[in-house]
């Protein structure tokens, strides 16, 4: 005897959890009356496919299908959906841009179910913010007063703050908090790159967390406990969720506010296929959700900036009167100076920057902040080490089989470099060793404890006495009161890649706000560069403006939407001549072991028919058994 089956809606539309592209489309399947409550869009459901059993996710139920016969669903997995029907409209969404399919988010969107933690379901929460505000953090950032207003309003608020420095952007984040979460309705999403972070921004909340209104999502957590936090959230039990890239897709009843602090960090990126980027998802959800959106860092990156200038995002900075009581004080050391000073040439520590140390570690602790652990491979004009750059801005790389540099963007030879600063032709390979600068700096400054911090051996808090703290860009603790003087070393380290520059600033507005008001700052690179100005006008602001309107005359991103495809040349070449929309290419760039890289940038307005097209090639290639795998990644955060 047949099953029954379900009196409304009996067919369930379904998505396989295959890793085959050709695979990732809907197929109907009928919905037994016994699993017709638990079988909701969202669930996971297991389905007889090509003889096998598979896992699979309910994306519609349907009152019809165009199929005469359909196969039972054969099971709903748990009684709790992994997702909620905006949570699947934004994986969706996140799929289609980054031209990937729906599993492959979902993998990373959603937590491994966990039978225990849906043993007793969390009930919705009733806790409101009674924090009162005696004095905004926001005072000294412009248009702030009227951004809290909004924020109190439906109307979506976009927008992107650069912190004054000095001051504690978990305030910052702790008062916005307290803005949505003191009416009776509305939840809080906060992105943060670390789970340094997030316990900072727990500290600023203490009433919300010991009333367990907050819900911490992060792999940091562990299966069980990030899968609790999810349903808590999911079932409203948490107003405020903290977390890391992964929180970004975490479901929350009538989300209201979608914080995001330091998106230029590149751990927002995900390292697995489709490669999508929490700043975009945040942008997306925002959109989706049609909810507020708040970006903020010690420093604007150049994709936000675009975002301001195309209207999306408003821009709030801090005050120029503010900074002027309390920015740093900069100075430069220009490469010149090494060379008269002997023994800045062999220790890399200029006695400029000596006697502000010195004189720092009087009051207190002093940061230096150095190039990261290892060695950082760098090509550089013989004469005067600066960095060798292609026209197109790529950084020159030695590869294997070649003794002529080429460009790690376009392809092309350095045969006919010629340094922009001093006019050279003869390169060199640079590298700076960390590990020395620690043993130079401990004989520079005999009985003074230094503190080593870098990601291996994280330090995460100093106190306010006197101490030379050596940190790698990102392991910067905070001191207690600030500190009292920031060396930054190895300045013309910048790296390589598009993003070069814009990192750079990141990380030395990152290192800077750690400090006291007006504090003496020393930094090893020419007055006259770009980052320094930034740095020296604290205006990083100006700085995203100016590097987006060189994106635009050249034509990078983000002025265009840029696809990445690796594999071998043959493949990639037969991709590249398949899409159809107007586009132009860089390379392609041999990357060893028989595979090269090529870029295919097409104008920003055509990025969503570039995500199609590659996903229908994509589509194409996995069905043909004989095609060979190229792998696509838009918008890759390196460049």
């Amino acid at each position: 005897m047949a099953e029954a089956i379900a009196a409304i809606d009996p067919v369930a539309v379904v998505r396989i959890d295959t890793p085959v592209p050709h695979l990732d489309r809907d197929f109907d399947y009928s919905v037994p009356a016994r699993w017709s409550d638990l079988a909701v869009v969202g669930a996971r459901v297991r389905v007889r496919f090509a003889g096998r059993l598979m896992d699979a996710c309910i994306v519609r139920r349907e009152p019809t299908s165009d199929l005469a016969v359909l196969k039972p669903i054969d099971r709903v997995v748990g009684t709790v959906p992994m997702c909620t029907p905006e949570t699947l409209q934004l994986i969706s969404a996140t799929a289609h841009r980054y031209a990937g399919t729906l599993w492959d988010v979902m993998r990373t969107a959603v937590p491994p179910r966990d039978a225990r933690a849906e043993a007793v379901l969390p009930e919705v929460s009733d806790w409101r913010s009674s924090s009162a505000v005696t004095e905004s953090t926001w005072s000294g950032i412009s248009h702030s007063a009227g951004l809290m207003k909004r924020i109190e309003g439906a109307e979506p608020v976009r927008a992107a703050w650069n912190s004054v420095p000095g001051t504690s952007w978990t305030e910052q984040v702790a008062e916005l908090i307290n803005q949505v979460t003191a009416t009776e309705s509305g939840s809080v999403l906060v992105l943060v790159p670390d789970v340094s972070d997030v316990e900072r921004v727990c500290r600023a909340i203490p009433d919300a967390c010991d009333a367990g209104a907050v819900a911490v999502i992060g792999a940091h957590v562990g299966p069980q406990a990030r899968y609790a936090a999810f349903l808590r959230a999911m079932f409203g039990a948490a107003r405020i969720v903290v977390g890391t890239r992964t929180a970004a897709f975490t479901p929350m009843p009538d989300l209201r506010l979608i914080v995001m602090w330091d998106d230029g960090d590149d751990v927002y990126a995900d390292p697995h296929a489709p490669y999508w980027d929490a700043r975009e998802v945040a942008a997306l959800r925002s959109h989706l959700a049609n909810c507020h959106l708040l970006v903020g860092g010690p420093a604007r990156t150049v994709v936000v900036q675009q975002w301001c200038e195309s209207g999306w995002a408003t821009s709030l900075a801090p005050e120029k009167s503010v900074l002027a009581a309390v920015a740093p004080r900069v100075q430069a050391v220009e490469p010149d100076d090494f060379k008269k000073d002997e023994a800045a040439a062999y220790a890399r520590i200029p006695s400029a920057a000596w006697q502000v140390a010195q004189t720092g570690l009087k009051a207190g602790p002093v940061l230096v902040q150095v190039a990261r652990r290892g060695y950082v491979p760098l090509l550089a004009c013989q004469k005067c080490r600066t960095p060798a750059e292609c026209s197109c801005g790529g950084a020159f790389a030695l590869v294997a089989g070649s003794s002529i540099p080429v460009c790690s963007r376009c392809g092309s030879l350095a045969s006919s470099w010629r340094c922009s600063h001093c006019g050279g032709s003869d390169l060199r390979a640079m590298s700076v060793g960390v590990e020395r600068t620690a043993e130079e700096l401990g004989r520079a400054f005999p009985g003074v404890r230094i503190i080593w911090s870098q990601a291996e051996h994280m330090v995460r808090e100093v106190s306010a006495e006197p101490a030379l703290v050596v940190a790698t860009p990102g392991a910067e603790p905070e001191a207690a009161t600030g500190y009292e003087a920031v060396i930054l070393l190895d300045a013309h380290w910048a790296g390589t890649g598009l993003g070069a520059g814009e990192a750079q600033v990141r990380r030395w507005f990152h290192a800077v706000a750690l400090a006291r008001p007006k504090a003496q700052v020393m930094v090893t690179a020419p007055i006259n560069s770009a980052t320094v100005q930034a740095l020296v006008r604290w205006d990083s602001v100006w700085f995203a403006a100016r590097e987006l309107g060189e994106r635009r005359v050249t034509g990078l991103p983000p002025a265009s939407r840029v696809a990445a495809l690796e594999g071998d040349a043959t493949s990639v070449r037969e991709v590249e001549q398949s899409i159809e929309v107007a586009h132009r290419t860089l390379g392609p760039v041999e990357l060893g072991e028989e595979k090269v890289r090529l870029l295919v940038l097409v104008d920003r307005a055509h990025g969503t028919v570039l995500s199609e097209e590659l996903m229908r090639i994509s589509v194409r290639r996995s069905a043909d058994k004989a095609a060979a795998k190229v792998n696509v990644q838009l918008d890759p955060r390196e460049l």
